[in-house]
């Protein structure tokens, strides 16, 4: 099964992500630990790209991330589409503690490459306000356009509803 999970920062992507691979023993590919681990240069767009694509010729696999310049790819290809989603004062906030733990102990985000630097400038306040206007209808309009009628999409709110896809997933893998 191909599964992507996407969501708005701070929705629990990676922790959900985590938990699925290691149950399923599926090989996982973290978008996050995969982007900055670059420059950011058109280069490492194009690398970015590549990867991916090399990533989803296995049979089984799990995704998590957004990144929208390159989510039609994972789309086309996946079975299950996981959408996290949660109140947007939340993802701030949870974003904000995500970031004073990450400065406080790296270990914390062990899927962020050893080079990454968040720093509290413009830049992160730019951030936090993309995540407080997440637009749910342009992801919608997203997947709409992208997923195939093989794709299965399940949306998840809270902690009940990831335990239900856990129990679901565990299920229809045995």
């Amino acid at each position: 099964m191909k599964i992507i999970i996407i969501g708005n920062c701070g929705s629990g992507k990676s922790t959900l992500a985590k938990k699925i691979a290691a149950n399923l023993s599926y090989p996982l590919l973290q978008l996050d630990s995969l982007w900055h681990q670059t420059d950011y240069s058109s280069k490492a767009k194009k690398w970015f790209v590549e990867e991916q694509i090399n990533f989803m010729e296995q049979k089984n696999w799990v995704i998590e991330g957004n990144y929208r310049s390159t989510i039609d790819l994972r789309l086309k290809q996946a079975d299950l589409i996981i959408w996290l989603k949660i109140n947007k004062f939340k993802a701030v906030w949870r974003v904000i503690k995500r970031s004073i733990l990450f400065r406080l102990n790296k270990k914390t985000r062990p899927e962020m490459p050893a080079q990454f630097k968040e720093h509290f400038d413009r830049e992160y306040w730019e951030f936090l306000k993309f995540i407080a206007s997440y637009d749910e209808k342009q992801m919608s309009e997203l997947i709409l356009a992208n997923s195939t009628k093989q794709s299965h999409l399940l949306i998840i709110r809270g902690r009940k509803g990831q335990e239900q896809l856990m129990s679901y997933l565990l299920k229809k893998e045995t």
